[in-house]
């Protein structure tokens, strides 16, 4: 799955594309960018409620049966969010955050080999990769994105996530929390430096587990420039596809 880290780089990553295909919106989210930073972090607040995985994202990873389509349901069960364009400029900054999250977890699961075969045919193909079909590589690319710069000039402070706006019926303590735990990994460079700071568990920073840690990324080759730009290119193309029918 995606980290942290991973989405909102992804989120800064669809701000270009985002403009675009949905200028008006695209405009919002650089004027509110805290609130669309939180949005992009508040599908993973049910860390800390009483909410689950699933009432967040709209899919179970564990049932391919509601992986297709899980964005267009998670909206549907918000209809005082849509359409889009109706809404007020922080609203739209913080569901298009929200929809890069779901978006990015949706088209994850839609490069599974368990992904429903009806439902693959019936999809554009534009939303498959070929990098990212065979796990090894998809978790490669995921780990290349979770470990990307971010851009210096898009970085904010704790301070300005708690004074950014929310919708209402959102949890907003739950929502800082994550993203004011994981902010700080923006700017670091180093893999492992970026691995040790995460709002969900302590990650210890020992001898013992920079061993375990290293073992592990060894297991997976990095994923090439040509790996990262397909999966990349497939999954903004997703994502902006599930933005522009909310809009």
């Amino acid at each position: 799955m995606p980290s942290l880290r991973g989405h909102l780089v992804f989120l800064a990553r669809l701000r270009e594309p985002l403009g675009w295909e949905l200028p008006e919106a695209a405009h919002d989210v650089v004027e509110h960018w805290a609130t669309a930073l939180l949005g992009s972090e508040a599908p993973d607040s049910w860390f800390f409620t009483d909410q689950t995985r699933p009432d967040t994202h709209a899919l179970d990873k564990n049932d391919p049966a509601t992986w297709p389509a899980a964005t267009e349901r998670w909206l549907a069960r918000r209809p005082a969010l849509s359409p889009g364009k109706a809404q007020p400029p922080e609203t739209i900054a913080f569901v298009i955050g929200y929809l890069s999250h779901i978006g990015l977890d949706t088209w994850e699961a839609y490069q599974h080999e368990q992904f429903p075969a009806e439902a693959r045919a019936a999809a554009p193909a534009g939303w498959f990769s070929a990098a990212a079909a065979d796990r090894a590589r998809r978790q490669a690319v995921l780990r290349a994105l979770g470990e990307a710069p971010f851009p210096p000039d898009l970085l904010v402070g704790v301070e300005e996530l708690e004074r950014a706006p929310l919708p209402p019926g959102f949890p907003a303590n739950a929502i800082r929390r994550v993203a004011a735990g994981i902010v700080p990994a923006l700017p670091l460079s180093d893999p492992w430096a970026i691995s040790r700071i995460s709002p969900l568990r302590e990650r210890l920073d020992t001898p013992k587990e920079r061993r375990k840690w290293e073992t592990q990324r060894a297991a997976v080759p990095p994923a090439t420039a040509e790996e990262y730009d397909d999966a990349l290119r497939s999954a903004i193309r997703f994502t902006l596809d599930a933005m522009r029918a909310w809009w």
